[in-house]
């Protein structure tokens, strides 16, 4: 199961990733809701792992309401994955599940993308790419 899991999100890889898919780098597979957090690292040979953090980070209104709360909490949960050996970057599918009265604005997909990107710095966990989805729908890669 996680092995087909693992393909269908490596297939939605941007193409300018096209040499990177050769080797198959981790997938993270991040849930964002009301104050939760919730990664699932997908593996080439079909292993996954997943972790759950909970921290006060958004409000009723806004997923993310406190960057600084939020960039924390993704990079505790980065860190609860075991580094990658040689350096290979990894790719996330970000997944907000928390119903928005207007949906996601675009201004809260960069705060989601950015925090991604900077959680994964911290973390030494390198995510060179991200896909931000509101409810399954993807709505910026």
């Amino acid at each position: 199961m996680s092995l087909s899991i693992y393909q269908r999100h490596l297939d939605n890889i941007p193409k300018q990733y096209r040499l990177l898919k050769l080797f198959r780098p981790p997938i993270y597979v991040i849930e964002l809701s009301n104050n939760q957090l919730i990664a699932v690292c997908y593996y080439k040979d079909g292993s996954s792992k997943r972790y759950e953090v909970h921290a006060d980070f958004s409000n009723r209104r806004m997923v993310i309401a406190d960057f600084f709360k939020a960039l924390q909490a993704l990079t505790d949960l980065l860190l609860k994955f075991l580094k990658h050996p040689f350096g290979i970057n990894g790719f996330a599918v970000a997944n907000v599940t928390e119903e928005l009265a207007d949906g996601l604005t675009s201004i809260e997909i960069k705060a989601v993308r950015e925090a991604i990107w900077a959680a994964s710095r911290q973390a030494k966990r390198s995510v060179i790419s991200t896909a931000v989805s509101y409810q399954g729908q993807v709505v910026s890669q």
